[in-house]
């Protein structure tokens, strides 16, 4: 599994980015922390600074030298520097990944996280990669569920997480299991 910084549809920017765009991703972070913390656990006020920000990215980019994890963080290629939304991996070189994702609200349903996913997922399955990607979502999350089912992701199970059941999607890499 080889994950790159950068990546480009017609449409999008997906970037892994570096301590320098703190600005930018702390606008996305301001702008969406109401409408995110009805489906994550609510931050504390110094989460949402610059110094804050700029220490996240420092690990993110740790994460990735090391090739445990990635963020990208979404553009449109109209505006790129507007963050839109943000894709992650996590235990990227073990046998199940985990993915969380979200989209600016402004920008929702408009095949974003779909177009976004779907080509990051294509080149993290291969046959180098994980045998599976898992998703918890929040059972009131529809539109976070009914993009993991157009993905291609299958219920699989529930997990909780501070005292709320969340429903466990999988998808399992087809390149792998193709060879068995």
């Amino acid at each position: 599994m080889s994950m790159q910084k950068l990546y480009h549809t017609d449409r999008l920017i997906l970037a892994a980015l570096d301590p320098s765009a703190a600005p930018l991703v702390l606008n996305y972070l301001i702008r969406n922390r109401e409408d995110f913390e009805l489906h994550e656990p609510p931050k504390e006020d110094s989460f949402y600074t610059l110094p804050r920000q700029e220490k996240v990215l420092d690990a993110e980019q740790l994460l990735f030298e090391r090739k445990q994890g990635v963020r990208y963080y979404i553009f449109i290629n109209s505006d790129p520097d507007t963050v839109v939304g943000n894709v992650s991996f996590g235990h990227t070189e073990g046998p199940v990944c985990t993915i969380g994702y979200r989209v600016d609200k402004n920008y929702r349903r408009q095949g974003i996280a779909y177009d976004a996913i779907s080509l990051l997922l294509s080149k993290l399955l291969d046959e180098e990669g994980p045998d599976m990607v898992e998703a918890d979502i929040y059972p009131d999350n529809e539109a976070s569920v009914e993009l993991a089912v157009k993905l291609g992701f299958k219920p699989s199970g529930t997990s909780s997480f501070r005292g709320r059941e969340l429903v466990r999607y999988t998808i399992f890499n087809k390149a792998k299991h193709a060879q068995e």
